[in-house]
């Protein structure tokens, strides 16, 4: 059963280390789309997520 969720973040992380802290709950919910769509290294993935304000999560 796949499924997706669409998340409008109004407050992304506003430093380094609370991004590191997301990218991580996010790999632990085992959405797909972190390593697979298209794949990105854990350290760019947190990198990115400051910069966002809409996130898309998608599970096989």
């Amino acid at each position: 059963m796949a499924g997706e969720l669409f998340v409008s973040v109004a407050r992304p992380p506003r430093n380094a280390a609370h991004a590191e802290l997301l990218a991580l709950e996010h790999v632990l919910s085992t959405a797909d789309n972190i390593v697979d769509d298209p794949p990105m290294p854990f350290p760019e993935y947190a990198e990115s997520l400051p910069l966002r304000t809409h996130w898309s999560l998608w599970w096989a």
